[in-house]
């Protein structure tokens, strides 16, 4: 696991992906997929450091209320805690 500082969180669409990579190593995994260009091992979890401040700015920031969801690649079974991933530690 590593931690990064992101630009951003929340997409158009209002998702949020809190980590990039997995440890499950399932082999039917479509987060795999070249398109997410994920440029380190897929096992080795890339976790945003920042963002609980970039959700925070970015829901500031939008004109209207929105639904945010979780994205395919955050799944609630990671060995990392929200808690972990929005504080660094």
């Amino acid at each position: 696991m590593h931690y990064v500082m992101a630009k951003g969180i929340l997409s158009a669409g209002g998702n949020i992906n809190l980590y990039r990579g997995c440890t499950h190593g399932c082999i039917y995994c479509d987060s795999r997929s070249r398109c997410y260009h994920i440029d380190h091992a897929f096992e080795d979890v890339e976790v945003k450091q920042n963002a609980a401040e970039l959700l925070e700015d970015a829901l500031r920031r939008r004109r209207a209320p929105c639904m945010v969801g979780t994205g395919s690649t955050t799944s609630i079974a990671r060995r990392v805690s929200l808690s972990s991933a929005s504080s660094g530690r």
